[in-house]
């Protein structure tokens, strides 16, 4: 997800053919790229991935939009929810918005208040999925850690200077100066400094 300039993708899920069509166009004028599916069977043959959203009918013949929704979960796809529905169901859509949909339209939808919608949802998902890339890349540097370098991390973390961590450790104040110079090398930054910024973004945890 480094690169913004990649594309996010609409799946739009509706068993009505004439609203799936209509959909389809709103969004494409809008500028999405839109893959439509008649079933939520259909959806989870496709296995959708990567940047985008769904767009999911709730009432459909075969699975309903909650059990799409559930399967997606179970599999560990997070790709945000919108709910589409014909009924003004509020149980379904609270049961729906707590198991973690982003947001619900009752039919006939308004195009441009969906499609801002659509936006704001892509928007908040990009940034979860490159803050997710981030700790995978940030922990798979950590995982190049000695044992001693990781001991020198997370005591300068907790705030201790190199005198201090050399004699908790039993070193030298220059040998922990060249841990520190090692661990920043594995890291990817240019000092200690840098390191903490990313380890409080990315949490403490992914030192441990």
């Amino acid at each position: 997800m480094s690169n913004r300039k990649i594309q996010p993708v609409v799946y739009v899920v509706d068993d009505d053919a004439s609203v799936r069509h209509g959909l389809v166009t709103l969004l494409e004028v809008s500028g999405y790229p839109v893959e439509d599916f008649e079933s939520g069977e259909a959806l989870l043959t496709r296995n959708p991935g990567g940047w985008g959203c769904i767009l999911l009918d709730v009432r459909m013949s075969g699975m309903d939009g909650l059990e799409v929704q559930q399967a997606l979960i179970k599999s560990g796809n997070s790709m945000p929810v919108i709910f589409l529905t014909a009924f003004s169901d509020v149980p379904r859509i609270v049961r729906a918005v707590k198991e973690g949909a982003k947001d619900f339209f009752i039919k006939p939808v308004e195009g441009g208040a969906l499609v801002n919608r659509v936006q704001q949802v892509l928007e908040s998902y990009f940034l979860q999925l490159k803050s997710e890339q981030e700790r995978l890349n940030f922990t798979s540097r950590m995982s190049e850690l000695t044992e001693r370098e990781r001991e020198v991390l997370a005591l300068s973390v907790e705030g201790l200077s190199c005198k201090d961590i050399g004699i908790k450790l039993g070193v030298s104040y220059r040998t922990v100066e060249l841990h520190r110079s090692h661990i920043c090398t594995k890291a990817g930054t240019a000092n200690f400094n840098e390191l903490f910024q990313i380890v409080a973004k990315l949490g403490y945890l992914l030192i441990n």
